[in-house]
């Protein structure tokens, strides 16, 4: 075989500078035939993907870590210290009073929220799960509560989906209780839902709800939910209940437990369907002792198992008579077959509990 014939397929030589045949490989040119520059322009593509992917990452890490300093900012500024050494301010307010509502609620309220009510004259009351922090010690659940007070719902349990307590955007929004009836120096409702987001990865509002999910253990360790409107200190709120409920009555057959309007209890919504209700829906069994005279609240996120469910912790206003130990003794595993769940759920999951982690 002559030499000639062993060399014929070999390509010439490029002695061009290095940063021109890098160039020549990466970008289209001057004699590459049609599928060498299909290759190259797929290539130059996801190229350009990549980069513009990094600096969107970058730039929600960067958004991630700004929200959750915002919100330790302002945890560190407004979180309630209670003295019971304070004389209680004054509840009485002259009916001829032509002050701004704002600095006539500034006056009756606890010493404690006199700086938040100062820096939103929406803020109706401070939320706690007490001894359930990160690793950095951190509070998950310790918020201020808002209520922008409207009729219509769609309009005050709107407002503060995507606002602080500033007022600015904030894709975690706040933590804010149900518009249609006030908290104030006259009272509150009998159970006041509080919404908050599940933000999933990101961890922030009401996100770590869903780990009452995992187990009765875990809620034994954690019975206990503070909350004092801006007339109250140091009350405390034990748990009843732990459940997955549908917000449209298409979801469940005709069927729905409408919590949420359970505000005032009355002929139409009585406290005996309610606490039946939160019972037979809840994950959890207890002992604990309910009347129609207790305070009652009930905390709201989504629930991403099904789309448009909604998971809720519903407890009591503790009293005298409330022995914690014993509660937290009386706790119990309902058996699934004794749990009630919507039937959108139970096409998904049959008639059982799932629990994929608190950023699912």
């Amino acid at each position: 075989m002559s030499m000639a014939n062993e060399t014929i397929n070999l390509t010439p030589k490029d002695n061009s500078n290095f940063f021109v045949r890098v160039f020549k490989t990466l970008v289209p040119w001057k004699g590459d035939n049609a599928r060498e520059i299909l290759r190259k322009i797929v290539f130059l593509t996801a190229i350009v993907v990549f980069v513009v992917s990094l600096g969107q990452l970058k730039g929600f890490l960067q958004e991630d870590e700004k929200d959750k300093t915002y919100v330790q900012k302002m945890q560190q500024e407004l979180e309630p210290v209670f003295d019971s050494s304070l004389a209680e301010p004054s509840s009485k307010v002259s009916p001829d009073d032509e002050a701004p509502e704002a600095e006539i609620k500034a006056r009756v309220v606890q010493p404690w929220a006199k700086k938040l009510v100062k820096r939103n004259s929406d803020a109706v009351g401070w939320i706690k799960i007490p001894d359930w922090t990160d690793n950095a010690g951190n509070l998950y659940i310790n918020y201020p509560v808002l209520q922008y007070v409207s009729d219509d719902p769609s309009i005050g349990n709107e407002y503060y989906l995507k606002k602080n307590i500033d007022k600015q955007y904030y894709e975690s929004g706040s933590i804010f209780a149900d518009c249609m009836v006030p908290i104030d120096k006259n009272g509150q409702a009998d159970n006041i839902t509080i919404y908050g987001h599940h933000m999933r990865a990101l961890g922030t509002a009401f996100t770590h709800l869903a780990e009452y999910k995992q187990g009765v253990n875990f809620l034994k360790k954690h019975p206990i939910i503070e909350f004092n409107t801006i007339y109250e200190s140091n009350q405390k709120y034990v748990i009843i209940g732990c459940y997955i409920a549908n917000k449209d009555e298409s979801q469940d057959n005709g069927r729905i437990f409408d919590y949420w309007r359970y505000r005032k209890f009355d002929e139409e919504h009585t406290f005996e369907n309610f606490i039946s209700c939160v019972r037979k829906y809840s994950w959890y069994s207890s002992n604990i002792e309910c009347d129609e005279d207790d305070d009652y609240i009930s905390l709201q996120i989504c629930s991403n198992e099904v789309e448009g469910l909604r998971w809720i912790i519903t407890a009591k206003k503790m009293d005298a008579d409330d022995n914690l130990d014993l509660i937290i003794k009386s706790y119990k595993e309902k058996a699934n077959k004794d749990i009630y769940f919507p039937k959108c759920w139970r096409d998904v999951w049959g008639n059982t509990k799932q629990y994929f982690g608190w950023a699912y």
